[in-house]
Parts: C-alpha cells; sequence; structure tokens
C-alpha cells in the first residue's frame, strides 16, 4: 500500500487539483465517489466518469442501477433525498422527513433508506405506497444495508456493538460482545465486516466457526466502506488530498491485495 501511496502523490503532483472522496458506493461498473466538492463520479475501466457536477451531493447510494443522493443543502439549510436510474434521468425528490437532519444514506432496492441525526439517530425507510417514511430502528451510528437486510452499529463505546436483522422485521443478531466498530458494510451472505477508530489495521471479519471476531485485511485507518455483493470491498484510507478527500481502494475478500484508484483531476 505504501508504494501505491508514493506513486499517487507524484500524480496529484503532476496532474494539479486532484479531489479527494469522501463517501464511497458501488456502482454498476466499479466505485462510485462523493468528491470533496460534492460532485459524483463513477469509475469505468481505469476512467472517471463525471455523473453529477460539483455541489450536487453529500451521500450517495447504489442499488443495481438504481442511484440515491443526500443532496447538499439548500438556502434554509434543508437537505433532501433525491434518486434517478444510475445511467440517467429526471431525479425523483422524496418528502421531508420531519425536524431532523439526515447523517447517512443507502437503499433496500429501488427503495432509499436513511440515518438520522440527533436526538434519535433513528433509522427510516421510505414507503412508496404511502409516499412517506416509516422509522424502522431507532438507536444507529452507522447503518448499511444488503439483500434485504440492516445492518447498524449501536451507539456505545464499551461493549459489542454490532447487530443486524430483516430490514423490515425480525429478531436483532448481535455479532460479538467486546468489539466496538466504528465502521461497517454488510455481505450478500449476510455477514458484517467492521473497522475500529484504529489508525492501523482496523478491520475485522466474522469468524464463523469461532463465532467471533478476527482479523481480516492490512489497511491503514479507514473512513468509509462498502462491500459489493461478497465479492470486493472498497475503502477509503490515507493519503489524505489537499483539499479535503481520502484515497480509494479496493481488496478482493478472498484473494490477492489492495488496489490503490486515481482520483478525479480537475481545475
Amino acid at each position: 500500500m505504501k508504494i501505491a501511496m508514493y506513486y499517487l502523490l507524484i500524480a496529484v503532483f503532476l496532474t494539479g487539483c486532484t479531489h479527494g472522496a469522501l463517501k464511497v458506493a458501488v456502482g454498476p461498473d466499479g466505485p462510485w465517489i462523493v468528491t470533496n466538492d460534492g460532485a459524483i463520479y463513477g469509475y469505468n475501466d481505469s476512467v472517471w466518469n463525471r455523473k453529477e457536477a460539483p455541489g450536487t451531493a453529500d451521500d450517495l447510494a447504489l442499488c443495481g442501477s438504481f442511484l440515491s443522493i443526500l443532496a447538499k443543502p439548500d438556502a434554509q439549510g434543508n437537505r433532501s433525498v433525491k434518486s434517478r436510474d444510475a445511467y440517467g434521468g429526471n431525479w425523483t425528490t422524496y418528502p421531508a422527513i420531519g425536524a431532523v437532519g439526515i447523517k447517512q444514506l443507502a437503499c433496500d432496492g429501488n427503495t432509499p433508506v436513511v440515518l438520522t441525526t440527533s436526538p434519535d439517530f433513528s433509522v427510516y425507510k421510505y414507503n412508496t405506497s404511502t409516499q412517506s417514511w416509516n422509522s424502522i430502528h431507532s438507536g444507529a451510528k452507522e447503518i448499511s444495508v444488503m439483500n434485504g437486510r440492516l445492518f447498524h452499529l449501536y451507539p456505545t463505546t464499551s461493549t459489542g456493538n454490532v447487530w443486524s436483522r430483516d430490514i423490515n422485521s425480525g429478531p436483532y443478531t448481535r455479532w460479538g460482545q467486546n468489539l466496538v466498530a466504528n465502521k461497517l458494510a454488510g455481505d450478500a451472505n449476510g455477514y458484517p465486516w467492521v473497522a475500529t477508530d484504529a489508525t492501523s489495521n482496523p478491520l475485522y471479519k466474522w469468524d464463523t466457526n469461532k463465532k467471533d471476531w478476527t482479523f481480516g485485511f492490512l489497511s491503514g485507518p479507514v473512513y468509509e466502506m462498502t462491500i459489493q455483493s461478497y465479492v470486493r470491498m472498497y475503502i477509503l484510507s490515507d493519503p489524505q488530498i489537499k483539499g479535503g478527500g481520502y484515497t480509494v481502494y479496493s481488496h478482493e475478500l478472498y484473494s490477492g491485495g489492495w488496489t490503490t484508484y486515481s482520483l478525479p483531476s480537475y481545475k
């Protein structure tokens, strides 16, 4: 990872204004990111293609070819959730949830799922029949949705905080008793992968035989993470890019090492 970082820094110097990633999601052809200026880019065969202009989004989520975004605040400070086909088309703007802010965005099929800010840090899923938001869980600091399952981190700093359940109902599963995670991503097999707030080697995976956490892959700090099905992990890690944002990496879950991605560069 260090050699890749060295060459990346040289590329940053030579190409001028490189924009770091603040959010990462799995797109139809590779990773999609929100850059430090609020633009959206999708990676396709070694090239970043701009999907939305700077100032568009603070977060994004993709389910297949369906894109949802958390828009930048308007003049009154309000932020809205929007969606469209990932390949283009008109935006659908969803109604406001109420007097709460939105911290994070996910999606279940073509349906957006959001995590709100204080005071309750609740999870809401949009109901297309009633055209309103339904509260489906209360008390989370991070969420991930995969194959109809909701993974979340309970807001605690002292005991195991990784949980999951069917997104609509059903019993909760607690993953371990001690590990306190800071970031998580669920895979298509129904298992969580997590990162602690450590600056070195923070990644953990679930050991199905021991029924406990074990070390994942060697890495630097993990600022964001997501998983493509049960195939590939994407993370944002150091080096931080001048002006804001981080570098994009991927790792095959069951083979190979880290791949470092270039970043969009423009004035």
